[in-house]
């Protein structure tokens, strides 16, 4: 009996036995291999459009068909349909002109401008339609500062509602 409890408790023996550790000689090859990255970040001005100036079509008589008012980007006004010889009504300080905008934003930085595809400019009892914006030139220094000039065409209907008209429009200026 005493020799079949010997194999018993030698198996037992080698099972609790506690492994040997990990040799550090036995890893894989090529071992361990360290690099440093670089990192860097540049923070620059932010841009900023602010408008100095409004577009405006100016004061015009109520035409008996529909006709459209275009004021460039440097203000010179031309007119179609409706509209044709709308234009030598005293403008005063009311006149036609281009919208102006100054954009700011880091030196020798480029940018792009976008303009909407249409806007309204309302009263009660009317409205009418702007698009075709265009914009002009920019001008302005390498230091920074560039001016823009907005121009657009106002679609004027056959009877339009009798007085002023307002409302706004979105421009954006974005780094590229």
């Amino acid at each position: 009996m005493t020799l079949r409890i010997r194999p018993f408790l030698t198996a037992l023996t080698v099972l609790a036995a506690p492994l040997p550790a990990a040799n550090p000689a036995l890893a894989a090859p090529g071992g361990t291999a360290t690099m440093t990255g670089t990192a860097s970040a540049t923070v620059i001005t932010p841009i900023s459009i602010v408008a100095t100036a409004p577009l405006r079509f100016g004061v015009m008589a109520r035409p008996t068909a529909a006709g459209t008012v275009t004021v460039s980007t440097a203000g010179v006004v031309s007119t179609s349909g409706g509209m044709a010889g709308n234009t030598a009504i005293a403008q005063g300080s009311s006149g036609p002109q281009a919208g102006k905008f100054r954009v700011t934003g880091e030196p020798g930085r480029q940018f792009f401008v976008t303009l909407p595809a249409a806007a309204t400019v309302t009263r009660s009892g009317g409205s009418m339609t702007i698009t075709l914006f265009t914009v002009g030139a920019l001008t302005g220094s390498p230091v920074g500062t560039l001016d823009i000039a907005v121009g657009g065409t106002l679609a004027v209907g056959a009877a339009q509602t009798v007085g002023t008209y307002n409302g706004t429009y979105q421009i954006t200026a974005s780094y590229n």
